[in-house]
């Protein structure tokens, strides 16, 4: 009869279904299982976990302090190690969420039940379920930090149940809707950026922070470089959202024309158009405000255009991939495009868009 192994024992490295290989071991809290390429790997990678083991664990370190006062900790300790609109949310939620609710708490107290009521008393007071679980996502967070500082000995949030968010309505136009929407928007201030949008997929960050210096309109090519973040009542120019965000992108005859057209008027208003000066700027030669662009701007144009309500990305970017997807382009060229993170990621959030691929050219084609 097999035995099973004891704590500090491990099994041979087996090759899985997948390709990889493992080998599992038992430790004080139950049967790991460690992964790897090869068997190797995987061999090296067991010889560690059964030493680490064998060493005398660390105990955590029960401290009286409160929630709100490990959260003053916590600022300070992620403040250089976030992105700028990620920890401006975790200002956010810590100052209008948890503080309030949970900041006189003992770090070493909390239970999951305080947690738990949290969440309903949120959702009762007409929190959506997206913003709940943004709160559950930022609490965690911090909670990790404590467990790994052993000053709590684990993580309550990963015991709690955070409400369940139904994946987010995305309306893009059809191609006969895009095609009022571009006629809508020409000679508007910001035809060039709408057709970008649209004809390209860019986010409106990376619309906003787009340098002439990043497009060469002669070989219709331009190159993500960065986003404008807007935020906290400043704006400041970042690193895309991921590593995929940065970019090449082929423009269509169509956006060169408006960015051409866009140029001309830049220049008659005594704005640069070379170098590191944004493409896009408002009447005072500041970056584009988004939500000043869409009450303004956007709204009206649909409006004028008969064109139903509907969101900026939807308009443009959800707009170019369903069309480009529906014109036959190939997926993994459309998720490269727009700086999706897989093309399993692209096809699993457009595929019910789409009734079947068709067979013709791409975006010019489509839009003439």
């Amino acid at each position: 009869m097999a035995r099973k192994n004891g704590n500090g024992e491990g099994s041979r490295p087996r090759k899985r279904a997948d390709g990889r290989w493992e080998a599992r071991y038992w430790s004080e809290d139950g049967r790991r299982s460690v992964y790897g390429k090869t068997r190797k790997e995987v061999a090296e990678k067991l010889a560690k976990a059964l030493v680490a083991e064998e060493e005398p664990r660390q105990e955590f370190m029960a401290v009286d302090i409160t929630l709100g006062e490990f959260l003053a900790q916590y600022e300070d300790a992620v403040r250089d190690t976030m992105k700028r609109r990620s920890f401006e949310t975790y200002l956010d939620i810590a100052r209008l969420h948890l503080l309030p609710t949970l900041g006189n708490t003992k770090l070493a107290d909390l239970t999951r039940g305080q947690v738990q009521r949290m969440y309903a008393r949120k959702r009762d007071e007409g929190l959506s379920a997206a913003r709940v679980r943004r709160i559950h996502g930022v609490l965690s967070a911090v909670l990790n930090h404590a467990v790994r500082w052993r000053l709590v000995e684990h993580n309550v949030c990963k015991e709690v149940s955070p409400p369940r968010v139904p994946p987010p309505e995305i309306r893009p136009f059809s191609l006969e809707e895009a095609k009022r929407f571009l006629v809508a928007v020409e000679g508007d201030r910001f035809e060039a950026l709408y057709v970008l949008g649209l004809t390209s997929g860019m986010r409106f960050g990376e619309l906003g922070g787009l340098f002439w210096s990043d497009m060469d309109l002669d070989r219709r090519i331009l190159r993500v470089q960065r986003a404008l973040i807007t935020g906290h009542g400043r704006q400041t120019l970042e690193a895309p959202k991921t590593p995929g965000s940065r970019r090449r992108i082929d423009l269509t005859a169509k956006a060169v024309d408006a960015l051409r057209r866009h140029s001309k008027q830049q220049q008659s208003e005594g704005f640069p158009v070379e170098g590191d000066a944004l493409v896009f700027k408002n009447g005072a030669g500041n970056p584009v405000n988004p939500s000043h662009l869409i009450c303004r701007s956007f709204k009206p144009l649909l409006k004028r255009a008969g064109l139903p309500e509907t969101t900026f990305h939807a308009a443009t970017r959800h707009t170019c991939c369903c069309i480009l997807l529906l014109q036959g382009v190939n997926p993994r060229a459309v998720s490269l495009q727009l700086g999706h993170s897989s093309v399993a990621f692209t096809l699993q959030k457009y595929a019910h868009f789409l009734p079947g691929f068709g067979d013709g050219g791409a975006m010019d084609s489509a839009l003439s």
